[in-house]
């Protein structure tokens, strides 16, 4: 029998903001509160009598949400909490294999960046060099012509490293502060689920800042064509009289570096931690939370005209007995 005028009272764990039940609501939940440029929402799940009147309802300053922007905002956010959230210490071992082999490439790419810029400096320097009747330089290109090639290709090369070392640097660090995180709440300290988030999304940015050296065209293969070019150089150049032995040990270093360096930045295995995992987990949450939500646009609505369809299949069902009876 359904008691049309009461609420069944049940016990409730109140969030930043108290939820708002409605008639012939059986059961609150609630899920979370999250905080959204600032401002402060509590999430609840609220389980009617009527199930197509149950879903997720979002309270803010003591008001229910409408707008379905700031719903999908803020439970957008709360499914990347959340998914965050599952992560095990364990599974983000690899997150810490990979911003070793990050750290050591980034240091293996510096070395071949200041190898770089001192040949670049080097062979300004024997621009306004000469001996036996030319420059330094006009020899050497003579001898080796992919110097000028390599003086292009380098001043653009230079920039590209330290962008790469820098992003790298920045990796290791915010996934190291991850990993760690994730350590200290596996042996039982409280870490704030919104640092952890936001350390997440921190240590991703920095992730993807890292892999946009690469793809097409990207860091390890111009590494690697640099080493090719410099050794082709040394080879060459060093049989000059003017200054050849010095100008290929310069060409020498950077193919030396640039080798190592174009090796380790093709092996770094950016993708060995599943960042996409969280990222489904995020969504499919969302979306689930999504559809409950807007199952629960007008719940007071949707329970009075459940009940007025029932009291009518009453009448119909009592007149139809009546009938018979007479």
């Amino acid at each position: 029998m359904l008691l049309v005028g009461t609420t069944p009272t049940t016990a409730i764990a109140q969030g930043a903001s108290d939820p708002q039940p409605v008639l012939l609501d059986q059961d609150t939940t609630h899920i979370a509160d999250v905080t959204v440029d600032g401002q402060q929402y509590s999430v609840y799940e609220h389980e009617n009598v009527f199930s197509w009147a149950s879903g997720i309802d979002i309270y803010t300053n003591g008001g229910r949400v409408t707008s379905e922007s700031t719903a999908e905002t803020v439970l957008t956010a709360l499914a990347k909490r959340r998914a965050v959230r599952d992560l095990e210490a364990e599974s983000a071992a690899p997150l810490r294999t990979t911003s070793r082999n990050v750290s050591t490439a980034a240091s293996n790419v510096s070395a071949t960046a200041t190898a770089v810029n001192e040949t670049l400096v080097y062979l300004e320097q024997t621009k306004t060099v000469r001996e036996n009747g030319t420059t330094v330089y006009n020899a050497s290109v003579e001898a080796a012509p992919r110097i000028a090639e390599f003086n292009e290709s380098a001043r653009e090369l230079h920039p590209e490293l330290r962008s790469f070392v820098n992003a790298s640097t920045a990796y290791r660090s915010n996934a190291t502060d991850l990993v760690e995180l994730l350590e200290r709440r596996e042996n039982g300290t409280d870490v704030d689920p919104q640092r952890l988030y936001a350390q997440y999304e921190t240590t991703l940015e920095a992730k993807n800042d890292v892999s946009d050296h690469f793809g097409f065209g990207g860091v390890n293969e111009q590494l690697a064509q640099t080493a090719n070019t410099s050794e082709a150089i040394a080879m060459n150049v060093s049989s000059v009289p003017e200054r050849g032995n010095e100008t290929a040990r310069h060409f020498r270093s950077v193919h030396n570096e640039s080798a190592v360096a174009a090796n380790q930045t093709a092996t770094l295995g950016l993708d060995a931690f599943d960042f996409n995992g969280v990222q489904n987990r995020a969504d499919s949450l969302e979306g689930r939370w999504m559809e409950d939500w807007n199952s629960r646009q007008n719940p007071a609505s949707t329970v009075y005209q459940s009940i007025a369809a029932i009291v009518v299949g009453i009448a119909a069902v009592g007149g139809y007995v009546v009938r018979r009876r007479r």
